[in-house]
């Protein structure tokens, strides 16, 4: 097909596809017991008011290539009926409904599956076996949803219908996105691989999200003298949204050929694993998932599980960084990336009081100096050097371009800091704190 097509089909339309498949992108099933009964209880409703043609939301298709449709939108509503139909008519269960509950469910998918099965057999324990044929027919055969179908070389716009589409599921995150661009370009992609993606999702001290919005995007945009900002209709927005996906996506070392590449290019010939880094060239497929887990744990395991600050500050000094109030929110983001930058870089070894205590006043320093700190304010200072229409330090770019720990220290400049100790810094803050 070349072009969208939209239609009303029953679902006995949709499921008797055989080519009806679950793209590895999708997130997990997660349709609870509850998602269950009232499903089951709004189509027994719909059969005692005699409803002819019942209207169960949209479903989104991209039909990837001849021999497999992915469902883009709608698989936690098709798995979930699949499963009443396996358990009311197994004899009789559809090409496309077989294809679903013979996926590769693991984890909670495989636990929520179970137990929505369960559901079902209990829900229909309550009714004799008459009334589940009616059920089951009703359906099939009058339950409706509205089909969205791209072709195969729409995958984006599909997306951007899912966000705009779905009505009662979650929108696809940018790192969503990213992950089905980059699974894409995997010939195998191997259960640890989607495992391990969606263990960091789930995680709800430090998750995903977390990882892009508040470090990765920061961090490279900054890095690059970019602030990251993006207008809205009043004001701007440090944020990364879908806009900056490209930022991630990377080159494909199969049909790219450039110098900066040429030391990843021979790695993989040797199939030698690429050295990480936050700041490194994207590379497509394994390479990308390898980097994010790298990023992931080097932040969850120094700045979130354990802290690489203690021993190198004060406790005045931690008690500010380890604070929950959102006036220092911005300024501890901007200690934790500029830290986290140097020990990627560096290494945690190359950490000392003095090079913990600069980077502190650097971060800290605008709050003594403004009574609020806006994104504006932070993604200014960070990548283009200004703070107060005065000149500042760019401090992102001043580290990639330092060879050693003892120059990055010895590129600070602290006239710019009002030459301000960290000291200085906490006694300001905390007599704002007693005003």
């Amino acid at each position: 097909m070349s072009k969208i097509i939209f239609s009303v089909q029953s679902i006995v339309e949709v499921l008797q596809n055989g080519h009806l498949k679950i793209p590895e992108y999708q997130r997990p099933y997660k349709w609870e017991r509850r998602h269950i009964r009232n499903l089951f209880y709004d189509i027994r409703e719909a059969i005692d008011k005699n409803v002819s043609e019942y209207r169960i939301g949209s479903i989104i298709l991209h039909h990837k290539d001849s021999e497999n449709i992915d469902i883009v939108d709608g698989q936690q509503r098709l798995i979930s009926i699949s499963l009443f139909l396996y358990f009311a008519a197994k004899d009789n269960l559809p090409d496309g409904a077989s294809n679903l509950l013979n996926a590769n469910y693991i984890g909670a998918s495989q636990l929520h599956a179970k137990e929505n099965y369960d559901e079902w057999r209990i829900l229909c324990g309550l009714i004799s076996k008459e009334e589940v044929d009616v059920i089951s027919n009703f359906m099939m055969n009058h339950c409706k949803v509205s089909v969205i179908e791209m072709p195969s070389e729409g995958l984006t716009e599909a997306f951007q219908l899912f966000d705009s589409q779905n009505n009662r599921g979650k929108a696809l995150e940018p790192h969503d996105l990213l992950k089905a661009y980059h699974l894409r370009s995997i010939k195998d992609p191997t259960e640890r691989t989607i495992e391990k993606w969606e263990e960091f999702v789930n995680d709800k001290e430090f998750n995903l999200r977390d990882l892009f919005d508040k470090h990765l995007f920061r961090i490279r945009r900054w890095v690059n003298g970019d602030s990251g900002l993006s207008r809205k209709k009043y004001g701007n927005e440090l944020k990364f949204t879908e806009r900056f996906i490209d930022d991630f996506k990377g080159v494909d070392l199969q049909n790219a050929s450039y110098p900066y590449l040429r030391l990843y290019e021979e790695l993989r010939k040797h199939e030698i694993g690429f050295p990480n880094s936050i700041c490194m060239p994207i590379i497509n497929g394994n390479a990308f998932f390898d980097f994010i887990e790298f990023s992931y744990e080097l932040f969850k395991n120094n700045f979130y599980e354990d802290s690489i600050i203690d021993g190198f500050l004060s406790d005045e000094l931690q008690e500010i960084v380890n604070s929950k109030k959102s006036k220092y929110s911005r300024n501890i983001n901007l200690f934790t990336n500029l830290l986290a930058t140097f020990v990627d870089r560096f290494g945690v070894e190359a950490l000392d009081r003095e090079t913990c205590e600069k980077i502190f006043v650097w971060a800290f320093y605008p709050r003594t100096a403004a009574k609020a700190i806006y994104d504006t304010t932070l993604a200014n200072y960070a990548a283009s050097g200004t703070f107060q229409k005065k000149k500042s330090q760019k401090l992102f770019q001043e580290l990639a371009v330092s060879a050693t720990p003892r120059e990055f220290v010895a590129r600070i400049n602290t006239d710019l800091l009002g030459n301000l100790t960290a000291s200085d810094i906490a006694n300001k803050l905390n007599q704002e704190t007693k005003r």
